[in-house]
């Protein structure tokens, strides 16, 4: 048969569908380049390709027809399964998709109408692409392929997708990298590919080590660097600072022997996103803008809002009934209504419900422990069987993807686990452990200095360690040298594998919105300021810049509101000191921009506009405190005051006084 053929080939011939392997719906035409499906159902639309393929080959299909019958379209994916031809399921999803040793990938609805050009391969990273010519590339972590091993593809003319031709290779993607070139052919080829990256200053390649430190390669061929990078990321460092996105950056990642030459490509597809394997480069905004914002344009509405009326007593207690509905509308936008407080939400009471919504679910919930910045997931077997870690997960979800803040407060190394990273737990702090008893065992290790030491740890906690997960702890090849070995092992069990179940309920809440964790896990070092305490606190320089001032034209009102902003720059000045001698007490910038924006730090999609300092002329009589519009992001000062003690004092009663009234002035 041919099916047998094909399992024990990796000769790399022409690409055509396979005969024998296809749904009963399929029909192959056009010596086999052409698929179609019978239109009278959406199903048993699956097509394997006659042969394996190879990393990084490209597939390229043209959607030929299209029907308004159905809903859904195009799946494309991968498998280390040679097929049989009696079992194919009816569709890929949710048949193959849950099935280990498959990858399916579910073609964005726009991108499949007739006379679409699609390729589709899967790189060293695993990262299945899908790629629409001239247009945006949309990724999906490959799960439990094994890229060593021969990988059959499938495409599943799936819904509204009836019929997709095999196209040849592209000629923009005929060109690649030649293993024969020497290095200045390959620095021609890589200035090429970036054309709108100046790189005339010289650069050299890196790759990052499993600590995340940047290593140079210092191969003299293409065939030698390529030997060493392995299955690596490539960088390319600059010998000089370069703007990426609007902002110096000192590096980018590349994948130039596996991703050729587009001379057609946008600037938008020319910018380098930073590469999110290595704890040693810094995160992204305009990263984390760009995966936001895909995600909301697959997944959000535009015109559907959905009503949240909210009482600020009850406020955990409502979102936990609308979450617990497996039918909640998560996709709408949401208008926030606070009970009391009338105001229509143009933006404002969304982000103040969100910022609140995340602070209950650190502290309310009771599924969260540990120092704030290093929080663990709780033991709780009554809390897993009522879903609560789930219901987080939903929280934060629901949140994130309205553009809110995350839950900012996991601990790094735990969030790196969860990611399934790999991390250096020989360095972890003990102190963080919420447990005592594990503190002082932990301590215990550490302090071993001498085999007497060793010894005595084996009669104590031989059995606790044991317990841990570390088997071998009595073997006579252990040793003092073991220690780091055992710390992290302990450590290990106790933040990530004890609490295991709990996670991944935690995580299926996150995925139960447009798989969202999926999202995460795969670009998990952009995502590092929403789930752990990464962001910088404001300063003096970074919050004064977020405001414009609207003044009033020249004259007696333009010089008092001179007056008003220079006492201001002095308040900024107070607050900077204060928090220095007076944490606590102080008035904070966070809480100034809380009070005009409804958010305490600048959201990861930022503002939908600058917010701004006007002014207001004070009542004859009385006094007047400042005001802030939460929806206009707008903060009213008086035109008038004494000095900046007094501004302050106003500013401090005015934020901390409405603190439990959002939307009363």
């Amino acid at each position: 048969m041919e099916n047998d053929r094909m399992c024990g080939s990796r000769c790399l011939g022409p690409m055509t569908f396979n005969a024998e392997l296809k749904g009963r719906s399929v029909t192959l035409t056009q010596g086999r380049r052409f698929a179609s499906r019978d239109v009278s159902t959406f199903q048993n639309g699956l097509a394997f390709l006659s042969r394996p393929v190879k990393v990084d080959e490209k597939m390229n299909v043209l959607i030929e027809k299209c029907t308004s019958s159905w809903d859904g379209a195009l799946r494309v994916g991968f498998s280390n399964i040679c097929p049989q031809r009696n079992h194919l399921p009816t569709s890929s999803i949710p048949y193959l998709r849950d099935t280990h040793g498959y990858c399916v990938v579910p073609v964005p609805d726009d991108l499949c109408k007739c006379g679409t050009e699609l390729n589709f391969w899967i790189n060293y990273a695993g990262m299945v692409i899908v790629h629409e010519n001239g247009g945006e590339k949309y990724y999906l972590k490959a799960k439990g392929l094994n890229l060593n091993s021969p990988l059959w593809v499938f495409i599943d003319l799936f819904g509204s997708t009836s019929a997709v031709r095999l196209l040849g290779i592209p000629d923009h993607e005929a060109r690649s990298v030649d293993p024969s070139w020497d290095l200045p052919e390959l620095n021609r080829f890589i200035c090429s590919m970036y054309p709108l990256v100046n790189l005339d200053a010289g650069f050299h390649f890196t790759k990052a080590d499993k600590h995340g430190k940047l290593c140079r390669l210092n191969g003299n061929t293409v065939k030698k660097l390529k030997k060493d990078l392995g299955d690596n990321v490539l960088y390319i460092v600059p010998e000089t600072d370069i703007e990426q996105n609007g902002s110096p950056s000192s590096f980018m990642d590349a994948d130039v022997f596996s991703q050729p030459h587009t001379s057609t490509a946008t600037p938008a597809q020319r910018r380098q996103r930073l590469a999110s394997t290595s704890p040693a480069l810094n995160s992204s905004v305009e990263d984390i803008c760009s995966l936001l914002r895909n995600f909301q344009q697959v997944h959000l509405s535009s015109t559907e809002h959905i009503s949240i009326v909210i009482s600020r007593k009850k406020l955990l207690q409502m979102v936990k009934n609308a979450l617990s509905n497996c039918n909640f509308p998560w996709t709408k936008i949401p208008l926030v209504t606070f009970v009391g407080e009338e105001a229509i939400d143009c933006g404002g009471p969304q982000r103040e419900f969100f910022r609140i919504l995340m602070v209950n679910a650190q502290s309310l919930l009771g599924i969260f422990e540990g120092q704030p910045g290093h929080l663990f997931f709780t033991y709780d077997q009554m809390a897993l069987e009522e879903r609560i870690y789930e219901l987080a997960g939903k929280m934060i979800a629901w949140s994130v993807i309205h553009g809110g803040p995350g839950l900012k407060a996991l601990d790094p190394s735990l969030y790196q686990l969860m990611c399934t990273q790999e991390c250096n737990l020989q360095d972890f702090d003990w102190h963080l452990m919420p447990d005592a008893n594990i503190q002082e065992n932990l301590q215990k290790i550490l302090s071993c200095k001498t085999h007497a030491d060793f010894l005595r740890l084996q009669r104590e906690l031989g059995d606790w360690i044991c317990d841990c997960g570390f088997l071998g702890i009595y073997r006579p090849e252990i040793s003092i040298k073991d220690l780091p070995k055992i710390y992290s092992c302990v450590v290990r069990h106790h933040i990530y594998l004890r609490p295991s179940n709990m996670i991944h309920q935690f995580t299926k809440g996150l995925n139960a919105y447009g798989q969202l964790w999926e999202l995460v896990r795969s670009h998990w070092h952009e995502f590092l300021p929403i789930f752990t305490h990464k962001h910088e606190p404001l300063t003096r320089s970074t919050f004064r810049a977020l405001f414009e001032i609207h003044w009033s034209k020249m004259g007696s009102k333009r010089a008092d509101e001179e007056r008003t902003i220079y006492l201001w720059e002095l308040v900024l000045d107070l607050i900077e000191d204060k928090g220095k001698n007076s944490p606590k007490k102080a008035l904070r910038f966070e809480e100034i921009l809380a009070f005009v924006t409804g958010a305490d730090e600048v959201p990861p999609l930022g503002f939908p506009q600058k917010p701004s300092i006007q002014f207001y002329q004070p009542e004859p009589r009385g006094c007047r405190l400042p005001y802030a519009n939460t929806c206009m992001m707008g903060l009213f000062l008086p035109r008038v005051v004494q000095d900046e003690e007094e501004l302050y004092r106003m500013l401090l009663r005015a934020i901390r006084d409405s603190a439990a009234c959002f939307g009363r002035t």
